[in-house]
């Protein structure tokens, strides 16, 4: 009879293998830009809609509104970003837990169609950013341009039917409709 030895985990190995495998060959597929690895952060965000205007709210206590962020609108996007600093003393302990999070951030949103810079205003109270769009969700009614009476003798050849009997001695003249 022979010995065999069996080894109950080796199976796990196997599959940690392939799994990092199958991870690798994804990995060397993606676009070149997923390779790059994101830094800083997204801060929270809450979109709401006010009777025609929209307000994004976004959460960055402790950011210096002033210094540190800056709201802009680039190609019909709203653009938010900029930096939260971490103030705490280094000598202050050590960090056991560490959620909030501190470093540069970044935010885009789509802007419905029209919205211009004017539109836009913003403030910060008690840790988050507001910016109003005002006015975004208003319907775009069209202008209505008054159409006045004028003369036939607006258009050579347009109007009555008297205007092309004038014309009709004239050399290369041939009536539109002839009855």
């Amino acid at each position: 009879m022979s010995t065999y030895l069996w080894e109950p985990f080796a199976a796990f190995g196997r599959l940690d293998r392939e799994f990092h495998e199958i991870v690798r060959r994804s990995w060397d597929a993606a676009p070149e830009r997923a390779r790059i690895p994101r830094l800083g952060f997204a801060p929270l965000a809450d979109v709401v809609t006010e009777g025609n205007d929209v307000v994004v709210h976004l959460e960055l206590p402790g950011a210096d509104i002033e210094k540190d962020v800056t709201v802009e609108l680039e190609r019909g996007r709203l653009v938010i970003r900029g930096e939260r600093a971490d103030n705490r003393e280094s000598d202050s302990g050590r960090v056991v837990v560490r959620e909030r999070r501190y470093g540069a951030f970044h935010r885009e949103f789509n802007l419905p169609e029209g919205v211009g810079a004017d539109q836009i205003s913003a403030t910060y109270d008690k840790g988050v950013l507001s910016v109003r769009l005002a006015g975004a969700l208003a319907p775009a009614y069209g202008t209505r341009i008054p159409v006045n009476p004028g003369t036939s003798s607006a258009l050579p050849g347009a109007g009555s039917a008297d205007s092309s009997e004038s014309h009709s001695d004239e050399p290369g003249h041939t009536p539109a409709v002839e009855s």
